[in-house]
């Protein structure tokens, strides 16, 4: 790998870190960010966090004042209302294909992805959180067995996510989230398709 490549991939992990971070609420909105501190937290160069930060000011995560520095951007409420009604007519939809068409295979794999998201609880930062979670639900809608749904619910997921209320901000909401996720597995396992849906719609509206 040559120099120039290698200092790219180091710039797309940290990008992808610190986009989870603030996904996920690791930071306050409008929450000022220090170089000297992200280079502390990140383990990572002035020059590094600096291409960072101009990547996730083009992706709206953060943005640039003047004479000030960067700061995390405020989500619009209105996109965030309109974001989460779309994602919940798509992912309840899911609901009585997963509770048909779940297998014991299917549920021993959500279990084990359930519990990898407990196992991050009390990590350091969102990352580990992040792709737990991310995990847990693309495996749940895979088991509707529509590419296309499952697909853009996975796109819808990764854009909305930005904007939570917070429950990921300490551990208690991220417990929560966990049971959520036994909870919508004993649901499947007793192919109870409206208690799935009510659960996968408290879920969401819990971000």
């Amino acid at each position: 790998m040559t120099k120039s490549s290698s200092s790219a991939a180091r710039v797309a992990e940290l990008s992808q870190r610190m986009r989870n971070d603030i996904k996920f609420g690791a930071y306050q909105f409008g929450q000022w960010l220090k170089l000297i501190e992200l280079q502390q937290r990140y383990d990572a160069t002035q020059f590094e966090i600096r291409k960072v930060l101009a990547r996730l000011e083009g992706e709206r995560l953060v943005e640039h004042k003047a004479n000030a520095g960067y700061r995390v951007a405020t989500p619009d409420p209105a996109e965030r209302s309109q974001m989460r009604y779309v994602r919940m007519v798509l992912e309840r939809s899911t609901a009585a294909l997963i509770a048909a068409r779940a297998t014991e295979a299917d549920i021993a794999d959500l279990t084990r992805l359930a519990q990898g998201f407990e196992a991050t609880i009390d990590m350091d930062g969102r990352q580990d959180q992040a792709a737990a979670n991310m995990a847990f639900h693309a495996r749940l809608y895979a088991i509707a067995e529509n590419a296309v749904l499952s697909g853009l619910i996975q796109e819808l997921r990764d854009r909305s996510h930005y904007g939570t209320t917070g429950r990921w901000r300490g551990p208690e909401g991220l417990r929560a989230s966990g049971a959520e996720h036994f909870e919508m597995i004993e649901a499947i396992r007793r192919r109870d398709p409206l208690e799935l849906e009510r659960l996968i719609v408290r879920h969401i509206e819990s971000f």
